[in-house]
């Protein structure tokens, strides 16, 4: 299989231009879930034979990732959505530092490289500034594995210094990267518990691919715990991406706020159990009309008193931002608390900027009043998810939105202004260098 090389977009500023009050209608298909394409690509390390990935988004996280496991000597090809990798030829555990600083999935590349090798030092993971993210908890991971962490200014050394035949970490925080870490950490190790894990639907992705690679998991109430490990050069492997609930929760809320109807294809009940839940108490019309196909609209919209985030199945904090925005546009008055990231609110002041009305309790919470008719804007996308409720604010907003900085927002989303033209939005996409 020939080497693609992906190309990268580092120094690529881009910006949205929004003319709003359009209604979005039509049929909008979900993207591959990127908080379980990057995982997998990961794992994908530890098969040491070809694997292909269906329905990966083609989004900058991944394309970035992508760079940093070719910079290993593993082989990639795209074919359309289709991902085909092989790390038959694994030589290398350098990952260049500054792809290392660009993506926080990053970390989910220590486990596989650190089994294979027994030492790896890399630059700390980056990603978005959303808040005071630790990985002390993943640090935790790799002690009980038998190996010491050394965290200097901007670098880690992971190094095994010790042989655990069935190590054991619980986790204080049911962090999804750090139960993805461990299951990769203790799957190449060939066993280990992870008490007190994450279960998010990419987690138990995660644990189907694996189990593909020739695990055993045992999976109880308190614990995950592998019973055998991987299996490697095995015969070519093969896995759906499943889809991103992120994104299927966006388009709701954008189909809300401007009034629209739209029928997202390839989203399961499943997969929106905590999201439709809190976006009905909203008044959105949601309805499964088939097993993959939501039908959004029509919507009669009203504050519930007060959303919270939470772990899986609660409402997810990657929603809070585009939940906000919401609020802007239904009636009456909603607390919104994200408990686990201080800054994922410091964006309100933009859409304050655009005419809502937001008071700030402190950095978890925001009270939001609603309807307020909301004006377009010149504004900056500070991370992932806020850039995204911004643009959804524009295309509910009167006039036009701009929105400088756009390129964080393809981090997490595929081909957006062709998404949603394809559903109504007047939005178009300029580069510069």
């Amino acid at each position: 299989m020939a080497t693609t090389v992906v190309p990268s977009r580092k120094g690529a500023s881009r910006k949205f231009v929004i003319t709003g009050g359009n209604r979005l209608a039509g049929e909008y298909p979900v993207q591959g879930n990127k908080n379980a394409a990057l995982p997998l690509i990961c794992a994908a390390l530890l098969a040491r034979a070809p694997v292909l990935l269906r329905h990966v988004p083609r989004i900058d996280d991944v394309d970035n990732l992508l760079l940093l496991i070719q910079a290993l000597g593993v082989e990639v090809e795209w074919q359309s959505e289709e991902l085909l990798l092989d790390s038959s030829n694994l030589e290398s555990n350098e990952l260049p530092a500054q792809l290392v600083e660009r993506l926080r999935g990053a970390v989910l590349l220590l486990a596989p490289l650190a089994a294979a090798f027994d030492l790896i030092s890399c630059a700390i993971p980056g990603g978005c500034p959303i808040g005071r993210r630790s990985f002390d908890i993943h640090w935790r991971v790799f002690e009980a594995a038998g190996y010491t962490v050394d965290e200097g200014l901007g670098t880690i050394e992971l190094k095994r210094t010790t042989q655990v035949r069935e190590p054991r970490v619980y986790l204080e925080e049911s962090s999804v990267t750090a139960t993805e870490n461990a299951l990769l950490l203790f799957g190449a190790l060939g066993a280990g518990t992870i008490e007190n894990p994450a279960r998010e639907p990419h987690v138990f992705s995660l644990i189907e691919f694996l189990n593909l690679m020739g695990c055993e998991i045992e999976l109880h109430p308190l614990y995950f715990r592998i019973v055998r490990g991987v299996n490697q050069g095995r015969r070519k492997i093969e896995f759906d991406v499943p889809p991103d609930y992120t994104d299927a929760g966006t388009i709701a809320i954008a189909t809300a706020v401007t009034g629209g109807d739209v029928l997202i294809r390839g989203i399961r009940n499943q997969e929106m159990m905590g999201i439709q839940t809190v976006l009905r108490r909203f008044g959105i019309g949601l309805e499964f009309v088939t097993a993959t196909d939501l039908k959004v609209g029509p919507s009669s919209l009203k504050n519930p008193s007060q959303v919270t985030a939470g772990p899986w199945p609660l409402f997810p904090t990657d929603l809070v931002s585009l939940a906000i925005v919401l609020a802007t546009q239904t009636s009456g008055l909603c607390l919104i608390h994200d408990w686990m990231y201080e800054a994922r609110m410091f964006f309100v002041d933009k859409l304050v900027r655009m005419g809502a009305h937001i008071t700030m309790c402190d950095p978890h919470r925001v009270l939001v009043e609603g309807p307020r008719r909301l004006r377009g804007k010149r504004l900056e996308s500070p991370d992932i998810r806020a850039g995204m409720a911004l643009l959804v604010a524009g295309l509910c907003a009167e006039g036009e939105t701009v929105i400088e900085h756009g390129e964080v927002v393809l981090r997490g989303y595929e081909k957006v202004t062709e998404r949603l033209r394809n559903i109504g939005a007047q939005i178009s996409e300029e580069q510069r260098q």
